[in-house]
């Protein structure tokens, strides 16, 4: 006897174990408040599809055959394993062994996420995460992908399938070595900044499109010399003297404040991000996530924001 996908429906095999434990059809009815004819149909319906007949009939009474006993000894288990699944799901509850992906550019592990997610272990130890740290671009395309629940990605970022809560917003100063030509000038022009050796990020990230828009906008082209994805790969770079550059301010503030490197203002331009948390539009998230999310918002204070855009809970 093979079970195929479409052999077995929940309501079926409901009516079947009904009528195996009342010993009649008429009296699994009146358990299951519907009518007799229904639950005949319904155990009918399941003999096609499996092919076999799971009761003798004779006059009133009804015995399982053997393929019956069969069935109702699996049957019984599927039935609480439904019944089980049904009361977990609904139970709002987080549960051991419960897991998920999230992602997260670089500077938001290093700088946004440790408390967030030292009290998350903390609070349930038994959740198993795992992060993906990945440009912005690339963590978007596992929201698409339904393989992360939420990503903190680098912003704006245009996508009409992706909503997006800001979280911080985080300027990116132009800063150059300590053993720099530049370190001892408060303020230049960005065409004397164009005559230095750059290092930028990648041309497909959100901080580098923010660099690119505000030389465009003043007319100069940079004289790119390294891309990198890591700012803190950057940083050292920068403090090392191979060239200067635009870095997010959570990621050199410690460099900075050391001496180590020196920040720069550029005349009449401005580069700043923010970094939010991003998920797929109307998607539903269960307890663990959503509590780990709660935990991000209460963190940097954007409570009313999330529920604005959150999905509702659906009713029962």
């Amino acid at each position: 006897m093979y079970l195929r996908e479409t052999d077995v429906n929940l309501h079926h095999l409901r009516y079947f174990l009904s009528v195996a434990r009342a010993g009649g059809f008429t009296p699994a009815s009146r358990e299951l408040h519907v009518t007799q004819p229904t639950v005949s149909n319904g155990v009918a319906e399941l003999e096609r599809g499996l092919g076999v007949r799971l009761f003798n009939r004779t006059g009133k009474q009804v015995e399982l055959t053997l393929e019956g006993r069969t069935l109702l000894a699996y049957g019984q288990q599927i039935d609480d394993l439904v019944l089980a699944a049904e009361e977990r799901v609904q139970r709002g509850h987080v549960l051991p062994g419960e897991r998920f992906q999230f992602g997260a550019i670089d500077a938001a592990v290093i700088y946004l996420l440790p408390e967030v997610l030292k009290e998350y272990t903390r609070a349930l130890p038994d959740v198993q995460l795992s992060t993906q740290v990945a440009p912005s671009r690339y963590l978007v395309e596992d929201l698409l992908m339904n393989r992360s629940e939420f990503a903190l990605i680098a912003l704006p970022y245009d996508d009409a399938r992706i909503d997006a809560l800001p979280l911080v917003e985080d300027d990116m100063p132009l800063v150059v070595g300590a053993g720099h030509a530049l370190a001892g000038r408060t303020r230049v022009s960005a065409a004397k900044v164009v005559e230095e050796p750059l290092i930028l990020f990648h041309a497909d990230s959100v901080s580098r499109h923010i660099v690119d828009e505000r030389f465009a906008e003043a007319g100069v082209v940079p004289r790119v010399v390294m891309e990198m994805r890591s700012p803190e790969a950057m940083r050292k770079l920068v403090e090392a003297g191979v060239g200067i550059s635009f870095l997010p301010r959570m990621t050199v503030a410690e460099s900075l404040a050391a001496g180590l490197l020196h920040e720069v203002a550029v005349t009449g331009m401005r580069f700043h991000r923010q970094i939010g948390m991003a998920w797929r539009r109307g998607r539903y998230f269960g307890p663990a996530i959503r509590q780990l999310m709660e935990s991000v918002v209460r963190r940097y204070g954007v409570e009313e924001q999330w529920q604005a855009l959150l999905p509702p809970e659906p009713q029962a």
